[in-house]
């Protein structure tokens, strides 16, 4: 026999239940309250039924022999769900949305008297937790189902009450299945309307509310709105794959996801595998519609991912400090719970956080502040922003992933257009993250391509703690991504693949590899790497070479400036890169001298060994000469160490620089190309013959460049005739 449920409401769901049947039977149950002069009262109650037919609701009662059930299992038919005519459909069909509802509202209170106690008078009770769409379902079933007899539900009593009245509200918008900030504005005008009232009042509010903290004062505890389980989906399989009401629980269980599972359902898996024929179907639908996609890049483990840079490492760090939290072994407040990944685009910030998800074994939650902004207006983003965050803390631990972070801007920003929504959208967003770090279990991870344009209030810590610069991937990493995209290739051709595209981002790899793999099969070919390399456009004569000089010459001078160590050098078909450490360590002139000179020393470069600079150094506002510019701007105005003496003038707008500040910007940074010439001249040959081995490899690592780079002899700037710095 199979062991009946063990939910400690199911009589209480069984009465309910009963009750659904009967109201369906009325017109008037789709009626929703919605303005206050709307009342819902309580179904028409079913007659009182036998003991027989009462036992016959049952679970473990069945009128078939076990020996045929038996038999009918193996035949792959469910008898439990069979009536007397050999019929298995539910009549009359009752929608699953109906059902699922009130198996809810009966886990929530789990027995009437405890619903009933909600009913005193002056009673307050808050249920949070609802699924949006099922708002409506909930204060209607409510009315309808749960209310005793001579009761009503009203959005607001009258003076003269006749009969019991509870007083239901929730966040109404009839155009719209989302919850817009109007509703709530709306519903605290008829929370303090109706707390002026005797008659009992129920709050319902959905997942990711947040009530005023003025109401979240005075109001009690909410009760939470009972989650999808296993022992529900049961109780849901009987009522709409059945005719008796019954199904093989003992059967059908194991195949059911895990009730945490379960929890985070959506409703489209739902209601899809309630399209199946049977409740074993259904339950093999869920279960395959639960499984992880196991062939996207975003399940690349940190391990998998073979990163080794800063940002790699601490994201290893926020997976092991997370791990340590879950065994009890460190207190939330000890560790680091949150980093900013801030670079170009397409360097593989999404994929990164992915995969701290996936090393720490948790859920991954998404959201952006452009998905956001898609909602509508400004109470719409702030609805999606809170519904993102509260995702999150509902799957805890989990890992949640805020990408385009720079979009919120800064509330210091010169900009006044938009100022007001820019202010709200800020302090929103820092309570959420305030929030959240309060609730523990939730690794936040933020992205941005311009970590300057951020409020400064979203960069401190307890905010974000942990600020990377995630670059371009080495060729390790490469590899690794080429491995799981192309697993049938030979290592060999993976290795030529992966230094045509050293240097390369994470996206553009990917949209190359896609539209290869789409063009062989347009023509019906598998893809070959040879082919693929050969079809990559060449880099134009000379260009590679050019690009190595330039790098080389970063290098060599911040070596020889004591920046170092020169952690890598890449090169790539749209440039390259060199990563290094600062020059400036406690923010002295000689010290801004040494890493202004760095920077043009790649111009410097260029023009020792070519002859003729190019545009490399400038371009972006991350180019060389934009670095300088700032650098050199930020000297004058605001450090108080160049030609204002002791005056803080502040940041300057490019856009209106006089004529004698571009004039003496464009001196200083010439006098610093010139010192770094003359500092890369004794070491042409240097320069050269490393350029030439950074072509042949395109990217050398602090190991591979230790050789070259270790014999130079550091230079004291201030003991050299390379003089006129920048604070003259």
């Amino acid at each position: 026999m199979p062991t009946p449920t063990s939910a400690h409401w199911a009589p209480f769901a069984r009465t309910i239940l009963r009750r659904l049947r009967t109201a369906e039977a009325d017109d008037r149950y789709d009626l929703d309250l919605a303005t206050e002069g709307d009342r819902i009262d309580p179904a028409e109650r079913p007659t009182n039924q036998s003991a027989v037919a009462l036992f016959d609701e049952l679970e473990h009662s069945q009128r078939h022999d076990s020996r045929d059930l038996e038999a009918m299992r193996a035949a792959g038919v469910d008898g439990w769900t069979l009536d007397e005519t050999g019929a298995d459909t539910p009549k009359p069909f009752i929608e699953p949305g109906k059902i699922l509802t009130a198996l809810q509202l009966a886990a929530t209170f789990c027995t009437e008297p405890a619903f009933l106690d909600t009913l005193h008078r002056r009673k307050v009770t808050v249920i949070d937790g609802i699924d949006p769409q099922q708002l409506a379902g909930a204060a209607t079933s409510i009315g309808r189902l749960l209310l005793p007899e001579g009761w009503a539900a009203q959005m607001r009593a009258p003076r003269a009450a006749r009969s019991g009245i509870l007083q239901l509200l929730r966040p109404v918008d009839p155009t719209s299945r989302m919850v817009p900030e109007q509703a709530y504005i709306k519903l605290e005008a008829e929370i303090l309307a109706a707390l002026a009232l005797p008659h009992p009042l129920m709050i319902l509010l959905p997942a990711g509310a947040r009530l005023p903290a003025r109401l979240s004062r005075v109001l009690p505890p909410a009760i939470r709105f009972a989650s999808l389980d296993r022992e529900m989906l049961l109780c849901l399989f009987a009522q709409t794959h059945s005719s008796t009401g019954k199904i093989d629980r003992q059967h059908i269980r194991p195949l059911l996801p895990s009730d945490a599972a379960l929890a985070d359902l959506d409703p489209l898996s739902l209601f899809a595998a309630l399209r199946q024929p049977n409740a074993t179907a259904a339950a093999r639908a869920l279960a395959r519609f639960q499984m992880p996609d196991a062939t996207g890049s975003g399940d690349m483990t940190l391990e998998e991912s073979g990163g080794d840079s800063p940002a790699h490492q601490a994201a290893r760090d926020l997976v092991a400090d997370l791990t340590a939290w879950r065994r009890g072994e460190a207190q939330w407040s000890e560790i680091n719970s949150s980093l900013l990944l801030h670079g170009e685009p397409g360097t593989g910030k999404s994929m990164l956080a992915r995969a701290i998800a996936a090393s720490a074994g948790v859920p991954h939650v998404e959201g952006s502040f452009g998905s956001w902004q898609a909602a509508g207006h400004l109470g719409d983003m702030l609805r999606e922003m809170r519904r993102t965050f509260a995702a999150a803390a509902a799957k805890r631990p989990a890992v949640l992933f805020i990408d385009e972070v720079d979009a919120a801007g800064s509330r210091d920003s010169h900009d006044t257009h938009s100022a007001n929504y820019r202010r709200q959208v800020i302090n929103q967003f820092l309570q959420e993250i305030d929030a959240l770090r309060r609730s523990e279990g939730v690794l936040l991870i933020g992205a941005t391509n311009h970590r300057g344009a951020l409020d400064p209030a979203i960069l401190r810590p307890g905010r974000f703690d942990l600020h990377h610069s995630l670059g371009r991937p080495t060729q390790a990493q490469i590899l690794q991504i080429l491995r799981r995209a192309l697993p049938e290739a030979t290592e060999p051709d993976l290795a030529r693949l992966t230094r045509t595209f050293s240097g390369e981002t994470p996206a553009t790899i990917d949209a190359t590899l896609r539209a290869a793999m789409a063009q062989a099969r347009r023509s019906g070919q598998r893809l070959s790497i040879p082919t693929l390399i050969a079809a990559r456009p060449a880099a134009p004569e000379g260009y590679d070479r050019r690009i190595a000089i330039h790098e080389s010459g970063h290098a060599i001078v911040a070596t020889l400036l004591g920046a170092g160590p020169v952690r890598r050098m890449q090169i790539s078909r749209d440039g390259g890169s060199t990563s290094r450490g600062s020059a400036i360590h406690q923010g002295t002139p000689l010290e801004v001298e040494n890493e202004l000179t760095i920077i043009l020393a790649a111009r410097a470069a260029e023009r020792l060994c070519l002859g003729a600079i190019s545009a490399g150094a400038g371009g972006s506002v991350e180019s060389d000469l934009a670095q300088a510019s700032a650098l050199q701007l930020q000297f004058d105005r605001e450090f108080g160490l160049g030609v204002n003496g002791n005056a803080w003038i502040g940041p300057p707008d490019l856009k209106q620089l006089s004529p004698e500040d571009c004039n003496r910007l464009r001196i200083k940074l010439d006098q610093f190309e010139r010192r770094a010439r003359a500092l890369l001249a004794p070491h042409r040959d240097l320069l050269e013959t490393l350029a030439a081995h950074l072509v042949e490899h395109r990217e050398l690592q602090e190991a591979d460049l230790r050789p070259w780079l270790s014999g130079l002899q550091p230079v004291d700037l201030a003991d050299t005739d390379l003089n006129g710095g920048p604070s003259e």
